[in-house]
């Protein structure tokens, strides 16, 4: 079974001073190549797909394979596509989506998760507290569908697929680090960029993920705008 990873990070982080795949999550790694770091521990390939501030983030991420959602300000949807078409092309048996300011989740949660995917047009979607969270878990026959549903916005297409709530006891699958005010609680600091690659994989002081603090402490959300 060959499983692709499509993280989202097609979008302007309008609240955020940095383009979010860049921020620095932990250890030095930024938002981006921590999540293509978890992905790959539960057996992913990994595809990024980017919009906003593009070739910057190429830049700071060589090696990993991205794609370009060139209509990205029209709807999450349209990003959702671009990363699903090449997804299937590529031969994905199962697709996972996931949003880029969304990095604390455990690989052993999407290991789970992929036990439990089947052939049928069926979404899993795992739940943490009764929140709703991602990633988002198609079969291919559900991404097949999902890629040719109309409109620009992800969470009106997702009710033509047969939806599976499944709880599980990561917080990292229901919390956006998407505002200042998020990242400072957890990080202690303001948002700041990942260190250029060659400089990565040294622990800086003060970071903590989301899962060493536990859900309550941060803000629950059950959809991301990239």
């Amino acid at each position: 079974m060959k499983a692709v990873a499509i993280i989202l990070a097609a979008g302007e982080a309008r609240r955020m001073a940095h383009p979010k795949a860049l921020i620095e999550h932990e250890g030095g790694k930024s938002f981006l190549q921590s999540l293509a770091s978890t992905f790959g521990k539960a057996g992913c390939s990994v595809l990024a797909v980017v919009g906003k501030d593009s070739e910057v983030v190429r830049e700071q991420h060589p090696g990993l394979d991205m794609v370009e959602a060139e209509r990205w300000q029209e709807g999450l949807l349209v990003s959702v596509k671009t990363g699903l078409e090449a997804a299937l092309e590529a031969g994905a048996d199962v697709v996972l989506l996931h949003p880029v300011d969304m990095p604390a989740l455990r690989a052993s949660t999407l290991k789970s998760l992929l036990k439990l995917v089947g052939e049928t047009d069926e979404l899993l979607r795992p739940e943490f507290e009764s929140a709703p969270g991602w990633p988002l878990v198609l079969s291919r026959a559900a991404a097949e569908r999902l890629r040719t549903a109309e409109g620009a916005q992800l969470e009106p297409a997702l009710t033509a697929l047969k939806l599976r709530r499944v709880p599980v006891k990561d917080p990292g699958v229901v919390v956006n680090i998407n505002t200042p005010e998020t990242y400072e609680r957890l990080f202690g600091t303001a948002p700041k960029l990942a260190p250029p690659p060659k400089r990565r994989g040294k622990r800086t002081g003060g970071s903590t993920t989301v899962g060493d603090i536990g859900g309550s402490a941060v803000p629950m959300a059950a959809a991301s705008d990239e």
